[in-house]
């Protein structure tokens, strides 16, 4: 039977929130916590009998608890989808600068573990491709130098027809 220590589940959980969640990977708190919880949960299960597959199982389902969904998964699949002149070697880039300007549309959700899962996650994508469309208009691409784009937006003047501006952005 393998055996999987403390320094093993956090190693996994390092890696894991580097890849899902970098806003949380230097949070040695958190670190520390969920690996000690993981590991005893792991050995305690194994002393009681269980099979070291049902253990890490457990310990799996205590150390990801809650950090299933990530934020920075879904920005970097909308650019990846939405986005595609932002060049894939730097979409990461993008998606962390965005978490920040996203954050107002992800708190009128209640996130967890099987969010991606419910209907209201076709909503979040929904909102969150028009904040990072409005987002860039407004600021330009964060994270990586971009070609300037030409943008032609239409006014309304004091007769009601439109007139079309050009402006760089």
């Amino acid at each position: 039977m393998e055996i999987y220590s403390e320094p093993w589940f956090r190693t996994r959980l390092d890696y894991y929130l580097r890849e899902r969640h970098p806003q949380l990977q230097y949070r040695a708190q958190l670190l520390d916590r969920r690996s000690a919880v993981a590991a005893d949960l792991y050995r305690r299960t194994c002393d009681a009998g269980g099979s070291a597959e049902c253990a890490l199982r457990l310990a799996d389902r205590s150390l990801f608890r809650g950090l299933l969904f990530s934020k920075f998964d879904t920005i970097d699949l909308i650019l990846a989808n939405d986005f595609p002149d932002i060049p894939e070697d730097q979409r990461r880039t993008v998606a962390r600068a965005l978490l920040t300007p996203c954050e107002p549309i992800f708190a009128g959700y209640a996130l967890g573990d099987d969010f991606a899962s419910r209907p209201e996650f076709r909503q979040l994508k929904a909102e969150l491709r028009l904040g990072i469309r409005q987002w860039i208009d407004d600021n330009g691409p964060p994270g990586y130098e971009a070609k300037l784009r030409h943008r032609v937006r239409t006014r309304k003047m004091r007769d009601g027809e439109p007139r079309k501006t050009n402006r760089n952005k």
